[in-house]
């Protein structure tokens, strides 16, 4: 039987893109591999100096998880830990792993006769991204749902209700004209929600092409300064290596205008209000789609951020649903319809934002993986 060279050993976890610590009982760090670097901001060998309680804070949930597997031997999963740094002042929010090793992997590491365990951090970003993209997609699928419905089994009954509306005002009185009015633009104003909610169905597939995201977001920037965001200051960070990419372009421009239009009313009442429009390339990022054998390759980033108050945690899990709205008379369908749209070009969008302002971020796929 083959032996695993306990060499190879180190350069197995340095492979692990997350952060990983090994931990002895005594709380000494034995071992970190390479992503814990960048994770912690601190090299590799000082990190193998430090014991886990001088890394953290003396209350952190994570040391009455360690303990917990040291005294029980068994694996323990964390979820949406707020794992608080205090050399580096910040916070991030974290799944943590942690697994009991055996003889033979502590033998490797260490030598000492110590009980050791692994520790695996992942941050929520990716999680969180996964999440909002599931959320978008149900909200997208249940809206296109009742799309089909609300076109085929309401539309027919209510032109037959205006008609006779209007037969009947042919003939009517000057104050029941002003009722007969009434259903008329009540039907219509049905009617016309319908045909926006006709936006979501999955009937029509649409055309593509290579499209110069930059050419689009200036388009659509030129609208609001012209119109909805006129007070507002815009930003741009683009990344001027950024290939075409391929989608409708009529789609990505209500993407755009809906985001950019609903920042710019999140801003109202916001002093030096500032909207950030920021692309970039970012190689490595995968994601298994629905309907795809493939993971997908998502390097096209676009971020709209703006300076206002953000949106609500409690209204987070329902940001992508239909006739769900934060503003005064919104109907509750600009973000449902961006998500239906993104999901259409076999992207994932993702709320990033905190209290200091709302951001989204849109990850497209690389030049024609859509007709793969």
């Amino acid at each position: 039987m083959a032996i695993l060279n306990e060499n190879l050993f180190p350069a197995i976890l340095n492979s692990i893109n997350h952060p990983l610590l090994i931990v002895a009982e005594n709380g000494l760090v034995v071992y970190a591999n390479a992503a814990s670097e960048g994770f912690f901001e601190m090299s590799a060998p000082i990190l193998r100096r430090q014991k886990i309680d001088d890394i953290v804070n003396f209350d952190s949930p994570l040391l009455a998880l360690i303990e917990q597997v040291f005294q029980k031997n068994i694996a323990v999963n964390e979820y949406e830990i707020q794992f608080e740094i205090p050399r580096l002042q910040k916070a991030k929010i974290v799944d943590i792993q942690a697994n009991p090793m055996d003889e033979t992997g502590g033998e490797m590491m260490a030598g000492s006769g110590q009980k050791l365990i692994s520790l695996m951090f992942t941050e929520r970003n990716m999680a969180n991204m996964i999440e909002s993209h599931i959320l978008s997609r149900n909200a997208t699928k249940s809206i296109a749902n009742m799309a089909d419905i609300l076109a085929h089994e309401i539309k027919n009954p209510l032109s037959g209700i205006r008609g006779a509306a209007q037969l009947l005002g042919a003939t009517a009185s000057s104050d029941d004209k002003s009722l007969t009015q009434l259903i008329c633009d009540e039907t219509d104003r049905i009617c016309n929600l319908i045909d926006q909610m006709e936006q979501f169905s999955y009937g029509k597939i649409p055309e593509f092409e290579d499209i110069n995201l930059h050419l689009l977001i200036d388009h659509v920037k030129k609208l609001a300064e012209n119109g909805f965001g006129k007070r507002v200051t815009f930003i741009e960070i683009y990344d001027p290596s950024l290939p075409l990419i391929s989608g409708n372009k009529d789609q990505l421009i209500q993407i755009l205008l809906n985001l950019i239009k609903n920042a710019c009313e999140a801003l109202e009442n916001v002093p030096n209000p500032t909207i950030t429009i920021t692309t970039a390339y970012k190689v490595g990022l995968k994601m298994k789609l629905p309907n795809r054998d493939k993971l997908l390759s998502l390097p096209f980033q676009l971020t709209i951020e703006d300076n206002g108050q953000g949106i609500n945690s409690e209204a987070l899990p329902h940001i992508y649903d239909a006739f769900i709205s934060n503003k005064i008379g919104g109907k509750g369908l600009g973000l449902a319809l961006v998500a239906k749209l993104v999901t259409d070009h076999s992207a994932v969008i993702d709320y990033i934002g905190d209290k200091s302002g709302a951001k989204f971020r849109i990850l497209f796929p690389l030049l024609g993986q859509q007709k793969d």
